[in-house]
């Protein structure tokens, strides 16, 4: 039963990849392709100590470069977050609660809470920026962590390295983003429920702090639902007969853990009256609305905000089953645009669109900052485009004999998937997603690197042969 599972969730991620896939095409400049042969080249070949360390610090200074060089204005969300942190750090307290934004959105009172602890330290947005550059590192590390358990020391490393200057989650740390701490959280999650050091913790224990994992992360950015649902899935798909009752009472400790830690914080901030409905989101149907949107295809909708916030509570559901069960037809058009969106569609405007139409010194050569996006684009599109068609791929290799592990890394990405069909959906909502395309890319890389060497090992043999057989001739004819 769970080998059919397995393959039906299979092909079905192809088809959702080949949807997202079908209408894109290569074209790079070489020094895009240089980049990413490069930091393949470099990482397969060079010898480092203690890697783990080493891999974390160099992610850590190159993230704290790109904060430093590039002075990304705060904008969107973040700037309405960061101004209310400011607002409570000048004791305007009243700014909070009577804002009709967190009213609405109260999740986002956590993120905010978070900025405005920093801020009584060192004021300004740039103590922010390096915390989110740890977690950021942090990150970096996980991939080749949750990559080393299942692939070799090799893909792990190449796939971590790569992932490290991947331009889009790079470039995102001169971003003011909540992203960063909470996809940390997700991961800490999973590698505690995977990973072969974590099975040493009791299990009781080790599933309340994937609770309070999971948790933290979902008060930073509420995503953790992806995650919980994956956990739920995999779980359930797995257990060995007789293991049901153990597995549902894990789930169990998981699900109060979490349950308990989010109610706590959200009638904290209810009860202190900086957030009425703590973290509560009052307006679910929103997303809903902007995600099955035919005008931006399931992005953003500025104008459909506006329409959206003066309706009614019976009108919002009418526009809602409008946008669903009443375009029907054109529901298909819009769910392939919508995976082409999230997984095959480069985003480096958040990190650098404020250079448009300007110029910049390199070197002391002045150049235009268009091409340097243009550029950057291009290889971040590289690095995209190749690391999917290495998700697929190994999927493709294991689809007969596949690990736990790594069919606990297609469930979540299925899960991803699925819920960005139906609700907003932009570029950068793939941050997460991509991270575990990444790790999912190790078996591919793995493989490839088992092949060379079993090639290398067959020509030698060949060569070895070849030697014999001309000494002997050689030796026949001196006889």
């Amino acid at each position: 039963m769970n080998q059919k599972i397995r393959k039906i969730l299979i092909y079905l991620l192809f088809i959702l990849l080949g949807l997202a896939f079908y209408s894109h095409f290569f074209k790079f400049p070489i020094i895009s392709l240089v980049t990413l042969g490069g930091i393949i080249f470099i990482a397969y070949k060079i010898k480092i100590p203690k890697f783990a360390l080493v891999l974390f610090i160099v992610a850590f200074i190159l993230r704290l470069i790109v904060v430093f060089i590039f002075k990304t204005p705060i904008q969107s969300d973040y700037a309405v977050m960061y101004n209310m942190a400011n607002d409570m750090l000048d004791g305007n307290w009243n700014v909070i609660t009577e804002s009709e934004y967190m009213n609405r959105y109260g999740y986002q009172m956590g993120y905010t809470m978070f900025m405005y602890i920093l801020m009584l330290i060192v004021k300004g947005p740039l103590l922010i920026k390096i915390v989110n550059c740890l977690f950021s590192a942090g990150i970096v590390l996980f991939v080749y962590l949750l990559a080393k358990e299942f692939t070799s020391e090799k893909a792990a490393r190449i796939v971590s390295c790569c992932y490290m200057f991947f331009p889009f989650p790079l470039l995102f740390n001169s971003v003011l983003s909540n992203q960063h701490i909470s996809s940390f959280m997700f991961l800490l999650a999973i590698w505690l429920l995977i990973s072969k050091k974590a099975k040493k913790i009791n299990e009781k224990l080790k599933f309340t702090l994937i609770g309070v994992c999971l948790a933290i992360g979902n008060i930073i950015r509420p995503e953790a639902i992806v995650t919980i649902t994956s956990i739920i899935l995999f779980t359930l798909l797995i257990y060995k007969k007789g293991m049901l009752k153990r597995s549902l009472v894990n789930l169990g400790i998981m699900a109060i853990v979490y349950f308990s830690i989010t109610t706590i914080v959200s009638l904290g901030f209810q009860y202190s009256g900086l957030s009425p409905n703590g973290l509560k989101n009052t307006e679910t149907l929103y997303k809903f609305a902007v995600g099955f949107n035919q005008e931006r295809m399931g992005d953003y909708n500025k104008n459909l905000g506006k329409e959206f916030f003066n309706l009614t509570e019976s009108e919002k559901k009418n526009l809602v089953y409008n946008y669903t069960i009443g375009s029907i037809d054109k529901l298909p058009r819009l769910f392939i645009h919508k995976l082409q969106h999230f997984w095959a569609t480069s985003d480096v405007g958040w990190s650098l669109s404020y250079l448009n139409d300007k110029s910049i010194h390199i070197l002391g050569k002045q150049i235009s900052a268009n091409a340097l996006i243009k550029l950057v684009d291009e290889i971040n599109q590289l690095f995209i485009y190749v690391f999917i068609l290495l998700s697929i791929l190994a999927i493709w290799i294991n689809r007969k004999n596949m690990s736990n592990q790594q069919f606990l890394l297609l469930i979540i990405l299925l899960v991803y998937t699925g819920v960005y069909l139906l609700i907003e959906c932009t570029p950068r909502y793939a941050y997460t997603a991509q991270i575990f395309m990444f790790i999912m890319s190790a078996y591919s890389v793995d493989y490839i690197i088992k092949r060379k060497i079993e090639n290398k090992h067959v020509l030698q043999i060949k060569g070895v042969k070849k030697i014999k057989i001309s000494s002997k001739k050689v030796l026949e004819k001196r006889l």
